[in-house]
């Protein structure tokens, strides 16, 4: 029987976690439900959390892999604070590991900010996307790994092919995406979930770079500002177009922000029959 390379649900994860974490001592493991790729978990230590993400699937194995390689490539490229992972290893099988960092997702709060703190938060994820657009990359000084896709859209190929129903997944036949230039670094699931602000309502990490690859500043755009209530939306756009000093193409972004929706509903649907995600 061939070997697996991740992990289910019934394993020994408080083993794993211990023998990780064997210079410290773990006061408590709590399961993060809400992981639907991973199978997560928060550590509380006497030196602080930790997060623990155990792939649930070959397909998240590799992407745990490209999390980490892009993750340290990009850190103190840009002006904002990004997860350092470290990878451990059970029976040759990948996972990741990080301190946690203190912040509440933006998803948690974008209904409860005043106009002025939107104004801020989205000049600061139009930056931290301006910024990574522009960083100065070699392919190979990035990614040591070449058995998953490192174009966005070349992922998001292997993700659709191995976790949506053929009947889900029509749409993307006819992406123009796949035809557009790849000219830039993006984080490629860049949504309010992933940013986290601090107590005043600052940004003040961007986490969660297992999309991350090469693509075009539309795939990121579009992504989050689908992903945003309206008084989002144009702030975001605003802030990204002083940056550029140019505009933006609104129909690119209505084409890209629709995929995105098409994404989400077709995985949703998958996860929902496999019972992790429930309706």
């Amino acid at each position: 029987m061939m070997k697996k390379n991740y992990f289910s649900t019934d394993e020994d994860f408080e083993k794993i976690i211990n023998k990780t974490l064997e210079d410290k001592q773990v006061i408590e493991i709590k399961p993060i439900t809400t992981g639907w790729t991973n199978i997560v978990f928060e550590v509380t230590t006497d030196k602080g959390a930790y997060f623990f993400r155990f792939p649930r699937d070959d397909f998240w194995t590799r992407t745990i892999v490209k999390d980490y390689e892009f993750s340290k490539y990009i850190d103190g490229k840009t002006s904002f604070h990004t997860v350092q992972l470290q990878l451990g290893y059970d029976n040759d099988r990948p996972f990741s590991i990080h301190k946690k960092i203190e912040g509440t997702p933006l998803a948690e709060k974008m209904n409860d900010l005043s106009p002025e703190e939107i104004k801020d938060i989205s000049a600061d994820i139009a930056k931290f996307m301006f910024q990574l657009h522009h960083v100065k990359y070699e392919g190979d000084s990035i990614f040591k790994i070449n058995n998953i896709g490192l174009d966005l859209v070349d992922f998001l190929d292997e993700l659709l092919e191995v976790h949506v129903d053929r009947n889900d997944k029509i749409f993307w036949h006819y992406d123009i995406c796949k035809q557009k230039e790849k000219n830039c670094l993006v984080h490629g699931d860049l949504n309010s979930s992933n940013i986290l602000l601090d107590d005043n309502n600052q940004v003040c990490a961007i986490i969660d770079l297992g999309f991350a690859g090469y693509g075009n500043k539309y795939f990121d755009i579009s992504r989050i500002i689908g992903r945003c209530p309206a008084n989002f939306k144009q702030e975001i756009i605003n802030s990204y177009e002083n940056l550029m000093q140019d505009s933006l193409d609104y129909n690119i972004l209505d084409q890209e922000i629709d995929i995105w929706s098409k994404i989400d509903s077709a995985y949703i649907n998958y996860m929902t029959k496999i019972g992790i995600y429930k309706k």
